[in-house]
């Protein structure tokens, strides 16, 4: 197999969160809890997923996780998949291959930092708007349940230094190219980004212009002092390019 496979590994075990559906303006619809084990069949492969969901919007104060599942999803992973595309923390990155009128977008950013998981789906209409983000919040069963508080300018002003990862479209299931890279941000780099729980960010079109270039971010800081920024891009024709991460640290 693959590092893509091993990278996919990573993400082994039990994953315990909560899928918030939110509207375009980013105001919470809905709170549902999941549970998500990913573990390998005793012979390595294929690698078995799979999730649960329970009731909507429990009390705060009860167990979210109680009862039965309302829902469950299977899944078997047989090898690497070239729309889910990897990079060496274990980040992944999936979604639309191409864009084209009257067809609905989306795209999945997925941080993985230690044994905690931020996750975020988004959703473009068939006429191009913005519809929603989904932002799935996890722990590894058994771990604390830590979050970081809501995004904000000031957390993020300053040096930071790492790496730049980047896989091409065309590289088929090959290792993302990595480049060492520094970044000193400033006001005018959180031009666009709109603020989420748990050290979470996104910039992303109010409306998909078709025959023009695109590019979808989304951000996490894990820990004060652990940045990591994702791209999806795509061309002037609307097919999908290059996914690129930055994994970064404070200098």
């Amino acid at each position: 197999m693959s590092s893509q496979w091993d990278h996919l590994l990573l993400h082994r075990g039990r994953w315990r969160g909560s899928f918030d559906t939110l509207a375009d303006d980013l105001q919470p619809i809905k709170r549902q809890p999941s549970l998500l084990t990913l573990e390998p069949a005793p012979a390595g492969v294929p690698l078995e997923l799979t999730l649960l969901f329970w009731c909507n919007d429990p009390d705060p104060h009860d167990d979210p996780h109680q009862g039965e599942p309302v829902q469950t999803i299977r899944q078997s992973f047989h090898g690497p998949d070239r729309q889910l595309v990897f990079f060496p923390s274990g980040s992944f990155n999936r979604g639309s291959w191409q864009l084209a009128p009257m067809v609905r977008v989306h795209a999945e950013f997925g941080f993985l930092f230690r044994d905690r998981r931020h996750r975020l789906v988004l959703f473009w209409d068939g006429a191009g708007r913005f519809e929603r983000p989904v932002l799935i919040r996890e722990h590894r069963d058994g771990s604390p349940a830590h979050e970081q508080p809501v995004l904000n300018a000031d957390s993020l002003f300053g040096a930071w230094q790492g790496q730049r990862a980047e896989l091409f479209s065309t590289a088929g299931l090959s290792e993302p190219e990595i480049s060492p890279c520094r970044v000193d941000l400033t006001e005018k780099d959180f031009e666009g980004l709109r603020w989420l729980p748990d050290g979470g960010a996104i910039r992303v079109p109010d409306s998909i212009q078709h025959r023009e270039p695109l590019v979808i971010e989304a951000w996490w800081l894990a820990a004060p002092d652990r940045l990591e920024r994702m791209e999806r891009v795509y061309d002037a024709s609307g097919a999908w390019q290059c996914s690129r991460c930055l994994t970064l640290a404070r200098s």
